[in-house]
């Protein structure tokens, strides 16, 4: 069986790696190749954890993927995976997403527990905890490191045999059920097709993904550490964290990693964001905004400057859940759209599920099923428990 896969990022490469380690002719295509700066899967690192509350599945998929990522860090010549843990910050009264996610992950051998501020303190003395409510730890979680994973699966699928070509990719959906796909104008012939473009998907499937899916853009910033402190901040004496707060943005960080800084996110999905032709450049606003929340948060990191900024876009589907599915002009074109800026950690649970899908005929989990977001009724606790949908949702009607 031919396979064409259409995008380098981590859902079409490790779809691409697991398709061609079952023995398929796989071909990969991408317009800057693997882990590039443009890619919704490129960037430095990626926090990985298992708490997701009641959404099952992706603890399940995430549980999936630590294997994959363990071992092949470890036969990496550069490290793509460290775990350290992670903090979950409840500032908000409702810690139901985390508590609910404790079930989920137990049932995969792991655990999250709650500690008191007074552990936490005499541990970390350096996060200030005054206005935090609970404290519930992660031990199965860590950093990924997102552009080296992402050309590391594209090693190793390469070194099983697979091809990839680097160029410009066009779909005529309205002629979707005659295989018109092309790569730098010419027609892509093969028996299945996965297209995971990331945030090029709606403009790639305009018909299908426009009004189910959008593009937000998101700022990271990398800041600077004392020097005689540095070590309090280093990926090797602290976990990741996440601060959950219903009414402000959700930030969350990574310590001191890859010589880059202290990294610092949030999560809010209110700014628009082309991904051909925005500029990556921050808002002064969000920058003090984010500087006034880390040194809030982080005292010791008070007027220390910014080392490195970044630019990025989540292709979010409306309610923060995948779509997988096969198009409806062409069941032989299976779409993988909405990572809604949670996917990458799980990518290679993922693509062991689409290679199932497309290689065994595997049924797709109705939870990915886009008929869903007609109705909008059903989304993700994940979702709601960070974001304001129906805020958001008045940007699309």
């Amino acid at each position: 069986m031919k396979v064409a896969v259409i995008g380098s990022g981590i859902w079409g490469a490790c779809t691409a790696y697991y398709l061609q380690k079952e023995g398929l002719d796989v071909d990969l295509y991408d317009m800057w190749g693997a882990g590039n700066s443009r890619s919704g899967s490129g960037g430095a690192s990626r926090i990985i954890r298992l708490a997701y509350g009641e959404d099952k599945i992706y603890t399940e998929l995430t549980n999936n993927s630590f294997q994959f990522w363990e071992e092949l860090s470890n036969k990496s010549e550069r490290k793509l995976y460290h775990e350290c843990g992670m903090l979950w910050l409840v500032s908000q009264d409702d810690s139901n997403y985390v508590k609910n996610s404790s079930k989920h992950i137990e049932s995969c051998g792991h655990s999250i527990s709650s500690l008191s501020k007074n552990e936490v303190i005499k541990k970390y003395p350096h996060i200030n905890l005054d206005d935090i409510n609970e404290i519930y730890y992660e031990k199965k979680a860590g950093a990924l490191f997102a552009s080296r994973c992402c050309k590391s699966v594209v090693r190793n699928f390469k070194a099983n045999g697979g091809k990839i070509y680097i160029g410009e990719v066009e779909i005529n959906e309205s002629n979707l059920d005659k295989n018109h796909i092309y790569f730098n104008k010419k027609k892509i012939n093969a028996d299945k097709y996965v297209i995971a473009c990331g945030p090029w998907g709606r403009k790639l499937l305009p018909e299908m993904l426009g009004k189910s899916t959008y593009v937000s853009r998101q700022e990271v910033y990398y800041f600077s550490v004392p020097n005689n402190k540095a070590i309090e901040f280093d990926l090797n004496s602290m976990p990741c964290w996440l601060d959950l707060n219903e009414n402000n943005p959700s930030y969350y960080g990574i310590p001191f990693h890859l010589n880059k800084g202290f990294k610092i996110a949030y999560d809010e999905r209110s700014t628009l964001f082309d991904p051909d032709t925005s500029d990556r450049i921050p808002i002064p606003d969000l920058v003090k905004r984010t500087k006034s929340y880390l040194y809030h948060r982080f005292p010791k990191l008070k007027g220390l400057p910014i080392s490195e900024t970044r630019v990025c876009q989540y292709e979010n589907s409306l309610d923060g859940n995948f779509i997988i599915n096969w198009h409806k002009k062409n069941d032989d074109v299976l779409v993988l759209a909405g990572s809604s800026g949670h996917g990458f950690k799980l990518g290679p649970g993922l693509g062991e599920l689409v290679k199932d899908v497309v290689l065994e005929n595997k049924e797709i989990p109705e939870f990915f099923d886009i008929q869903r977001l007609e109705s909008n009724d059903k989304s993700s606790q994940y979702y709601n428990s960070q974001i304001k949908y129906n805020k958001r949702k008045r940007l699309f009607n």
